[in-house]
């Protein structure tokens, strides 16, 4: 009997122990859906904070809010602002003003104008001596110092007119829409979902601009005697950047120029931008100084002549090409020492 008695005993406290390991569980497990569900409450954010692009660390422009009972339209894009630097970058501050001005050309008379050349030659930025154009950095002031991005800013703020590319006389202006359309394409309309409202809207866009795809600049000047002052005198009339047309295998098919600028409306635009100087960065030189100094490489693709043809119009040879082009250079040259008497 007392037998009996201790094993109830046993089985009740058994049931009891199970019965309060069973309810602990519950309680520990309802403290933790709850604390689980406090920490997946998204933070509320603050409508005035600056909203920030998560890929590049910058603040973008956000479109203000439509106002009531207005009809949802298409919206574009955030677009990043400049990054200015918020400190001097350098030993000393630098001068952002851009307040230079180009150096004055000495006045020809028509009169004077004993001899003249006029030739077309191509800068290709791969040669070691043109790197200075492939410099692709950004100054303290957040704009870019690459040269094709000087061009197209100096158009798209209307500091210069561009000209099409159907011929080299600056026949024909050339809007900076039309430009926009052969270096990125048409814009469309594609859905987007919105990061801050998470609402689905139409977005204009299009491709980006890819700045290495240009790998030429075209160069139309005039090569000039002046009989007052006894010198051969060279003017850069025009530069125009040349777009390479890729085939399937990778290979350039063609270059096409994208648009023409006249090169003394540009020279003071020019003027205000620093030339990247790799052995020292505190000697630099504008954009104006390198064209009228002649601190490029280049070879010549054609000359005025009868027919209006290029040197690869009856050329075909690429070795031959260039030499005749270095042969039209040495003609020049010799035109100037040929006028001399010793």
């Amino acid at each position: 009997m007392r037998a009996v008695i201790f094993n109830r005993i046993g089985w009740c406290t058994m049931l009891l122990v199970m019965l309060a390991t069973a309810a602990e569980a519950q309680r520990r497990g309802g403290t933790t859906r709850r604390r689980t569900a406090t920490q997946a409450a998204p933070p509320q954010q603050d409508p005035n904070a600056p909203v920030v692009n998560p890929a590049t660390g910058n603040a973008v422009a956000t479109p203000p809010p439509p106002p009531a009972g207005a009809a949802p339209t298409a919206a574009a894009a955030p677009v990043d602002t400049p990054r200015k630097s918020l400190r001097i970058d350098g030993v000393v501050e630098r001068n952002l003003a851009r307040e230079r001005v180009p150096i004055v050309y000495d006045y020809i008379r028509e009169d004077d104008r004993f001899w003249e050349k006029r030739v077309w030659q191509i800068i290709d930025v791969r040669e070691k001596i043109n790197l200075p154009f492939q410099y692709n950095v950004e100054d303290e002031a957040g704009t870019n110092q690459l040269f094709i991005s000087i061009l197209l800013n100096a158009i798209k703020n209307k500091e210069v007119e561009a000209f099409n590319p159907i011929d080299d006389r600056f026949t024909t202006l050339m809007p900076y829409e039309e430009i926009e359309k052969k270096i990125s394409g048409e814009e469309r309309q594609v859905r987007s979902i919105d990061p801050i409202t998470g609402e689905e809207k139409l977005v204009s866009t299009r491709d980006d601009f890819d700045p290495n795809t240009i790998k030429q600049y075209k160069i139309k000047e005039v090569w000039v005697f002046d009989k007052e002052a006894s010198q051969l005198k060279v003017r850069i009339l025009g530069i125009a950047p040349l777009m390479s047309r890729m085939n399937e295998d990778g290979s350039v098919r063609a270059s096409i120029p994208l648009f023409w600028v006249y090169y003394p409306d540009m020279r003071p635009v020019l003027a205000k931008y620093d030339v990247y100087n790799q052995n020292n960065d505190a000697s630099t030189i504008s954009w104006e100084d390198l064209f009228e100094m002649r601190f490029f490489g280049s070879y010549v693709v054609k000359e005025n002549n009868t027919y209006n043809r290029e040197i690869k119009d009856y050329i075909k040879d690429g070795v031959m090409r260039l030499l005749e082009g270095q042969a039209i250079k040495d003609r020049i040259f010799n035109k100037e020492q040929d006028l001399w008497q010793y």
